[in-house]
């Protein structure tokens, strides 16, 4: 569909816009693809959705251009508008208590995990609704536009086989260059183990002695944020997270290092100087869950210490 304006803008936007949400497809696609496969950041159900209504645009929009093909909106909007709908919903199920709080997915990682929390409130979904954003707007950027031109009536767009592979070449090149970045850090020589920083407790903190008082309140947060990679007796599960009910973080000291490295996130069997290296992936500061209190997560430790 042609715009009543041909103004030089309005033509570039048109005929830039394609290329726009190519690059946005792919720096989604390489970027969950860097989070699970290089940081170990286990996808969730939501997740998964997510992926399958990206991934085939990363090859749709750029099959588009190849051809090139005026139809290229219609293939794009209908994958791209639900994927906006799933990272919506995905990111209020992090952030609010529109649907319930802490609603788990039926089977593994939580839908409410936070793996990162950038500034507070940029996390995965947050970061797939972007992307999504972008390309509907280039796709009805590119509707509402120009008709592609054909090769000989316009000379910048004769070979979009070179910007097409220029962007692929470019985040494909950055992800390998982080993912070996990142393996580099991974098999250098760890330093030698300094005690974290414990967190000083307020005054009115209550002792892991009252906090056992409320173990019924231990039992509901545990089953709601600890639950689905712990286990739902704390003995673990595998490839997830390990048992806690015999961990030395839960059971010795007064609960104020349990605090600390729940804070931080990593390895429980790092911290407890294990050396297996295949202990599934670090839990998510504050296992994802940045809303819990000192004093709830005191209270999940009274209820591991109960079992």
């Amino acid at each position: 569909m042609e715009m009543e304006s041909e103004s030089p803008l309005a033509r570039w936007l048109a005929r830039s816009s394609p290329y726009v949400a190519l690059l946005a497809a792919w720096i989604a696609m390489s970027g969950s693809l860097y989070f699970s496969e290089v940081a170990g950041f286990i996808p969730c159900t939501l997740c998964w959705y997510q992926r399958i209504l990206m991934y085939p645009l990363a090859l749709i929009i750029a099959v588009g251009i190849l051809l090139p093909d005026s139809r290229l909106p219609y293939f794009v909007l209908p994958l791209s508008i639900l994927g906006q709908g799933v990272s919506t919903y995905h990111y209020l199920l992090q952030k609010t208590q529109l649907f319930g709080g802490h609603t788990v997915c039926q089977a593994g990682v939580p839908c409410t995990t936070m793996w990162i929390n950038w500034f507070g409130f940029v996390t995965i979904p947050f970061l797939a609704l972007v992307a999504f954003s972008i390309i509907t707007i280039a796709a009805l950027v590119a509707y509402y536009g120009d008709e592609p031109a054909e090769p000989e009536e316009d000379e910048p767009y004769r070979r979009p086989w070179l910007p097409v592979t220029g962007i692929v070449v470019l985040v494909v090149g950055a992800f390998l260059v982080l993912a070996q970045t990142q393996g580099q850090e991974a098999t250098a020589t760890p330093p030698e183990p300094t005690a974290l920083p414990v967190i000083q407790m307020p005054p009115d903190a209550p002792t892991p002695a009252a906090m056992a008082v409320a173990s019924s309140d231990g039992a509901q947060l545990y089953s709601q944020a600890c639950q689905a990679c712990h286990g739902p007796d704390g003995q673990g599960v595998a490839g997830l997270g390990p048992a806690l009910v015999s961990s030395e973080l839960v059971q010795d000291g007064d609960g104020e290092h349990f605090v600390t490295f729940v804070r931080q996130g990593g390895h429980v069997e790092e911290e407890e100087g294990a050396t297996d290296p295949a202990a599934g992936p670090p839990m998510p500061p504050c296992g994802g869950h940045p809303e819990l209190t000192d004093q709830d997560l005191l209270a999940i430790r009274a209820f591991l210490k109960a079992e």
